[in-house]
C-alpha cells in the first residue's frame, strides 16, 4: 500500500534534497536564535556551522533540482568517474568526458530535446533530456573547464527548438588531466 501521491513522490524526488538543505539551515537559523537568547557562544557556534552547511547544500541541490528532468523518457544515463553512458533497450554508446570537444542542446523528431556530445575520437552521443537519470549530467558537465552552470540551467529551463551550443573545449583539451 502507497500512501503518498505518485504527484507528490515526483515533486519530492526532484525537490527532496533542496527540502532538506532548506530544514538544515533553518534549524541552524533557530539553533543561533536560541544561542543569542540565552548568551551562550557555544549554542550560537554550531548554529552558525548548520546555517553555512545548510545553505551551501541549499544552492547545490537547488540548481540540481532545476536542472533534472520534469518528465521520464526513453533510456538510462549513468555517469561513473570519467564516462558518461546512455544505455536503451537497443544498446547504448558511452562518451569519455575527456575527449568531450563541444556540448550542445537540440531538438529532435525522435526524442524531443537532446544533449549532443561530441567527443574527439568516436560517435556522438545524444542522451534525450528527459532519459532517466539525466540529473546526473549536471555534475559530470560542471566540470568541463569554463562550464557556466547558469547557462545549463537557463539553456535546460529554455523552450526554445532552435541548437543552441552550451560549452566548446579547445581543440587538444583533455578536461580531467
Amino acid at each position: 500500500m502507497n500512501l503518498i501521491r505518485p504527484e507528490l513522490r515526483i515533486w519530492l524526488s526532484r525537490w527532496g534534497e533542496t527540502l532538506a538543505a532548506g530544514t538544515l539551515a533553518s534549524i541552524g537559523a533557530i539553533t543561533i536564535w536560541r544561542g543569542v537568547q540565552h548568551y551562550n557562544w557555544l549554542t550560537q557556534s554550531i548554529g552558525v556551522i548548520l546555517l553555512l552547511i545548510g545553505v551551501a547544500l541549499f544552492w547545490a541541490s537547488f540548481q540540481r533540482s532545476r536542472f533534472s528532468g520534469r518528465q521520464i523518457g526513453p533510456g538510462l544515463v549513468e555517469v561513473t568517474e570519467r564516462q558518461i553512458r546512455f544505455l536503451t533497450a537497443n544498446g547504448g554508446a558511452s562518451v569519455d568526458i575527456e575527449a568531450m570537444t563541444r556540448l550542445e542542446l537540440r531538438t529532435t523528431l525522435e526524442y524531443g530535446r537532446v544533449w549532443m556530445l561530441k567527443q574527439s575520437e568516436g560517435p556522438t552521443l545524444f542522451i534525450p533530456v528527459a532519459a532517466t537519470g539525466s540529473e546526473k549530467l549536471f555534475d559530470a558537465f560542471s566540470i568541463l573547464p569554463g562550464m557556466d552552470p547558469a547557462k545549463l540551467i537557463a539553456a535546460i529551463n529554455s523552450s526554445s527548438p532552435d541548437r543552441e551550443i552550451i560549452w566548446r573545449g579547445p581543440p587538444g583539451f583533455r578536461a580531467l588531466t
